[in-house]
């Protein structure tokens, strides 16, 4: 391992902004806060929950708090991550070894009881670097330790979706419009509907599908993601087709070296030095521990969003205040209650409140803070939404259920659309950008027609 340069003294990645406002909280009935929908299921914020006295008084508590964590920043906090860098890298190497000698026993038993081992750690070690380091370096939470490769800027995690594509969509797209629907694309992850506020079609009728699906191949919905979002986002930029190649070409090659290592190379190598039976072992471990991140990574993001009081907004407020912002934060946020291993081994983003009001803060003080936290919005009437692993993502698939089927105006206005044969006002509201993607997506032939729309236009974009 390498050697930690000096610690310097503790700087934010994200610069906190000045406080606001020392005024004290409204009291009259005029300026009392709107959040009459904490007690719903599924709510929509239409108005700004608390008076911008509140939020103000709000954000100078939460920015105190915030100050004292990360002034108190130092060695400690630094060979903290670096353990975790350490295990991650240790632990894989001890799981590729055993995943490579399980073929190799004499005994049936021993061979599945060495595999399960190995792939266990080896699953183990890929959760741990997407979560508790990847997610979290790449979010800048210890860019003030100047390491050299323990750097948002400069560390990449293993799974397809390369990192500035990820800091774009997630960083930036997510952090910043967090549940306000049509801005945050993370909201249904433009294929599962999750609120009233998106239409319903006939195809939310396999939202549970859907969502199996997406929590089996999590790394790679994630990977394309940004594709998605960057295709509508400069839809109308002169650079479009540069921008998207170079994002394509950048995605395109992270595939590669990623399907390489894991389903090429190692299984390769092992296969000519130890035959072909610990080539299968190494392999079909591979394959199980990417599968079993996957899910459990596809699992603790959605009870961290999407459970039965997660909050979405109609629109951003054009006078929002950093205030403002950080109840948008708790309100669209959820926690999940656990043991200390549970919150490493989800990157502690079982303290999901606590890392949207302060995402550049090493994760590893979210616990420690959460109580504060906790009391500050009960302070201010906020809902603070926490619950057990099986509660949260019991009630996330009720979310998702319940989202599948349509209103009974909903329902009415389909059948009406099935009946009315003529589509001219379907297409007539097809915007140019949609338009330019399918003909973007129809210029790719061959086996390519067969691949999701999104991968196509990936595949378009990158020649």
């Amino acid at each position: 391992m390498r050697l930690l340069p000096p610690v310097t003294t503790p700087q934010s990645a994200v610069p906190i902004l000045t406080p606001l406002s020392d005024a004290p909280l409204a009291k009259n009935d005029s300026e009392q806060p709107t959040l009459s929908s904490q007690q719903t299921r599924y709510p929509i914020v239409t108005q700004a929950p608390l008076t911008k006295a509140q939020s103000n008084a709000l954000a100078v508590e939460l920015n105190a708090l915030y100050k004292g964590v990360m002034d108190s920043l130092g060695s400690d906090d630094a060979k903290y991550i670096q353990r975790i860098y350490a295990t991650v890298v240790y632990s894989e190497l001890v799981a590729r070894g055993l995943l490579a000698a399980a073929g190799s026993m004499s005994s049936r038993r021993s061979q599945i009881g060495i595999w399960l081992l190995g792939t266990s750690m080896l699953s183990f070690s890929k959760i741990l670097n997407n979560m508790e380091l990847g997610h979290n370096v790449m979010h800048g939470q210890y860019d003030w330790m100047q390491h050299p490769h323990l750097n948002s800027q400069k560390f990449d995690w293993d799974i397809v979706c390369p990192a500035p594509l990820w800091q774009h969509s997630h960083n930036y797209l997510h952090h910043t419009f967090t549940n306000i629907v049509g801005r945050d694309h993370d909201v249904g992850y433009h294929l599962i509907r999750v609120t009233d506020e998106q239409p319903w079609t006939p195809e939310d009728r396999y939202n549970m599908f859907s969502t199996a699906v997406l929590a089996f191949g999590f790394e790679w919905a994630v990977a394309f993601h940004d594709i998605q979002i960057s295709a509508d986002e400069y839809a109308d930029s002169p650079n479009l087709h540069k921008i998207m190649q170079q994002k394509s070409r950048a995605l395109f090659a992270k595939i590669g070296r990623q399907i390489g290592k894991d389903y090429i190379a190692l299984p390769s190598v092992v296969a000519l030095t130890l035959g072909r039976r610990s080539a299968f072992s190494t392999l079909s471990g591979n394959m199980t521990a990417n599968t079993v991140r996957n899910l459990w990574t596809w699992a603790v993001i959605f009870c961290g969003h999407f459970t039965e009081q997660a909050h979405i907004y109609t629109h951003l407020d054009a006078d929002e205040s950093k205030g403002d912002w950080y109840v948008r934060q708790i309100l669209g946020s959820s926690n999940i209650k656990g043991s200390k291993w549970f919150h490493l081994l989800t990157g502690n983003l079982s303290h999901q409140i606590e890392h949207h009001i302060f995402p550049d803060m090493p994760a590893a003080h979210y616990a420690k803070i959460a109580p504060q936290v906790q009391a500050i919005c009960r302070k201010y009437g906020l809902s603070y939404n926490t619950g057990r692993f099986g509660t949260q993502l019991k009630q996330v698939l009720g979310r998702i259920y319940h989202f599948s089927k349509p209103s009974e105006k909903e329902w009415q206005a389909h059948v009406q659309s099935v009946e009315n044969a003529d589509s001219t006002a379907y297409k007539d509201n097809r915007s140019a950008a949609d338009l330019e993607d399918k003909l973007t997506i129809e210029n790719t032939g061959g086996l390519t027609r067969f691949l999701p729309p999104v991968v196509r236009k990936a595949i378009s974009y990158a020649w």
